[in-house]
């Protein structure tokens, strides 16, 4: 399956990029998918994207990321992405990481 992954705000600059893609087997998890990215760019990524740096390592509170256009949670981060995309089996899951709006 491939994986689109859509970094925006801070998190682009903290991977210096705007988008990647990544191929993943069946039953990835978004976990799994959130980890990889974070031996890619570095400890800074991990802080961005999760509160603690100890297992269950649940999602940062300022940082939003869907998934196929839904709000992942704490709750979504252990359950195999879904599968989506063409009909020939070519499989697309477009992550986007942001950080939430903040106001004063």
């Amino acid at each position: 399956m491939s994986i689109r992954i859509l970094f925006m705000g801070v998190i682009a600059t903290v991977t210096g990029q705007k988008d990647l893609v990544l191929e993943a087997g069946p039953g990835a998890t978004l976990r799994e998918v959130l980890d990889r990215l974070e031996a890619r760019y570095g400890p800074e990524f991990g802080m961005r994207v999760f509160r603690s740096q100890i297992p269950p390592r649940p999602l940062q509170m300022h940082t939003r990321i869907f998934v196929n256009n839904e709000l992942a949670t704490d709750e979504t981060l252990d359950l195999a992405l879904p599968s989506v995309g063409p009909e020939q089996g070519a499989a697309e899951v477009l992550i986007y990481l942001m950080p939430a709006a903040s106001g004063g």
